[in-house]
């Protein structure tokens, strides 16, 4: 017979989980209970136990349960065991200190895109990204994570805003093949949207903040409507660039993380955009390959299948 899962663990994940969504707030027993939908007494029960091993932590003073330094020791550890991310990190690190930048590796969670590590060696009034940052993978974000499957390609843009009419789903699908071609995703500056940033600040630190997701969403939603993820650059053209992305590779051939160049504060010509993107594949290739994953071979252009 199949062993169901442990209903006291499922319910301690749930709990952490939570936690670990709010990391700068302490929560009482009631109030745990009550926003995780877990019974009080069992609760405080898994509280107790967790506690025990310092993955959680009492405040005495107030009683208020938070995330405790074990965490931070189950975090290392898992760092450590997934090859991924250890080479991802490696190859970031290096980059940011050759390139003079600020350099990311991100991750797939879920339907999101999310900042796992960050590498800091950029000027001052560079772009920067936060550990925790998410933005949805739908267009014209996450195309570095969608682009070397055919089924997350369709996937992804179903989400095209078809109101813009067919020429734009062609412009998207071109996008698309752009990535595959040159091996990295790139995003160019589109007016400004401070409130974006801002909204996805507040997002890294209360993931499900109904007012931010919202307003997130409708921005997302706004951004279809520009150029920012290009599908042709004109050999002339100067560019200012967002960020740029390189996928990483498992053993399945699916890409689970990707690094991220953020873009200097200076435009850039094609050419010094085209070497920049080369030192990003590379790196990406090499943790690829020191993770012991498998990218895919050269990618025909996408066909049309509306």
């Amino acid at each position: 017979m199949p062993i169901s899962p442990s209903p006291a663990v499922l319910r301690a994940g749930d709990l952490l989980g939570h936690l670990a969504r709010h990391p700068s707030e302490a929560f009482t027993v009631s109030k745990l209970s009550r926003e995780v939908g877990v019974p009080r007494a069992t609760c405080d029960s898994i509280l107790q136990a967790l506690a025990v091993h310092d993955i959680v932590v009492r405040r005495d003073r107030d009683l208020h349960y938070e995330l405790g330094a074990g965490c931070v020791a189950l975090g290392d550890a898992a760092r450590a065991a997934n090859s991924v991310l250890r080479a991802a990190g490696e190859e970031a690190s290096a980059l940011a200190l050759a390139l003079t930048c600020c350099a990311a590796v991100t991750v797939r969670v879920g339907d999101e895109a999310r900042v796992a590590e960050v590498f800091d060696s950029g000027p001052a009034f560079g772009l920067r990204a936060g550990v925790g940052q998410a933005i949805p993978i739908v267009p014209p974000f996450g195309a570095v994570f969608v682009a070397w499957s055919d089924n997350e390609t369709d996937a992804w843009l179903a989400h095209v805003d078809r109101r813009r009419g067919r020429a734009h789903l062609e412009q998207c699908r071109r996008a698309i093949d752009a990535v595959r071609r040159r091996g990295y995703s790139v995003a160019v500056s589109v007016p400004r949207r401070p409130e974006l940033a801002r909204v996805i600040e507040t997002l890294a630190t209360t993931p499900d903040a109904a007012d931010a997701l919202r307003a997130r969403d409708e921005l997302v939603g706004e951004m279809q409507h520009t150029e920012y993820l290009p599908a042709d650059i004109d050999d002339d053209a100067r560019i200012r660039l967002t960020q740029m992305s390189a996928p990483i590779f498992d053993r399945g051939g699916r890409v689970v993380a990707a690094i991220m160049l953020l873009g200097p504060d200076y435009d850039l010509t094609n050419a010094e955009l085209s070497a920049l993107g080369e030192h990003l594949a590379r790196a990406a290739t090499r943790a690829t390959d020191t993770a012991g994953g498998r990218g895919p071979g050269p990618a025909p252009a996408m066909e049309d299948r509306t």
